[in-house]
């Protein structure tokens, strides 16, 4: 394969693209802008002359409570999970149209289904980007494309560590992060015998989607779950502290990955 790679972080986009070698490109800039959404298919179509898949994977979180927000910010958040992605999928239409097997794979979240009372926006955009997905792939047959998610549950990456850091949900830690890789391999069986939806963990998948058939009981459901999601946050922490990803500065507990990336930016 010949792959591009798109950050906002145009330091990190470079270490990494120079790291995998000439069949990478990379580019940097806000996907939430059109603009840069359509100097990211243009780059590519220049380097590589065509588009097979694309891959949307734009996500952030905050785990300031709704009532608290910024106006400012619940736009930032819905225009780079839910408005982003959707802009994307759609300018690169005509340049997946010119391949022979065309495929849009959406990283949606299992948030997308059940609410999340300590990241209502991160839920309502995924919310709304799964639905969207799920539309535009049951109309393949007018436009051509494959279109499908992958909905993971937690998964062991920077964001979920600085959201344990944070105070995020605790639901997240229920049972034990799963890895990235795990991700992944969901992302490479779409590609090979795509579906509409895949879920990298079934067990939380099947209670996820049995709570919603009756939302009507989460209150009740939901002091049990997060009594055992603050028992699994507890060894979460413990095990990156273990592995050496977070440490205490100046009486608070930070990623070395953010202290890196502070350092970096300035």
């Amino acid at each position: 394969m010949r792959v591009v790679i798109a950050d906002l972080d145009p330091v990190r986009t470079k270490m990494l693209t120079d790291e995998l070698g000439e069949r990478v490109l990379g580019v940097a800039g806000d996907l939430s802008l059109e603009r840069e959404a359509q100097r990211l298919l243009d780059e590519t179509q220049q380097a590589f002359g065509s588009c097979d898949v694309l891959i949307n994977n734009m996500a952030m979180t905050s785990t300031d409570r709704f009532h608290e927000r910024s106006i400012d910010s619940i736009r930032r958040e819905v225009d780079v999970i839910m408005i982003g992605p959707m802009i994307l999928s759609r300018l690169a239409v005509p340049y997946l149209q010119k391949s022979q097997d065309p495929r849009v794979i959406t990283m949606s979240s299992l948030g997308g289904i059940t609410p999340l009372r300590e990241t209502p926006i991160y839920t309502a955009a995924k919310f709304g980007l799964r639905g969207a997905m799920l539309s535009f792939a049951l109309d393949e047959e007018l436009h051509g494309i494959k279109v499908s998610c992958v909905l993971p549950t937690a998964t062991d990456t920077f964001m979920l560590r600085q959201e344990a850091l944070e105070g995020g949900s605790v639901l997240n830690f229920i049972d034990d992060p799963q890895t990235v890789s795990a991700v992944v391999k969901q992302v490479i069986l779409q590609l090979e015998t795509p579906k509409l939806e895949r879920y990298p963990k079934t067990s939380d998948s099947l209670l996820a989607r049995f709570a919603m058939l009756f939302p009507n009981i989460l209150p009740r459901l939901l002091p049990l779950f997060e009594k055992k999601g603050r028992r699994g946050l507890k060894r979460y922490l413990a095990d990156l502290h273990k592995r050496g990803l977070i440490e205490e500065v100046d009486g608070e507990l930070r990623q070395k990955a953010r202290q890196h990336l502070n350092a970096s930016s300035t």
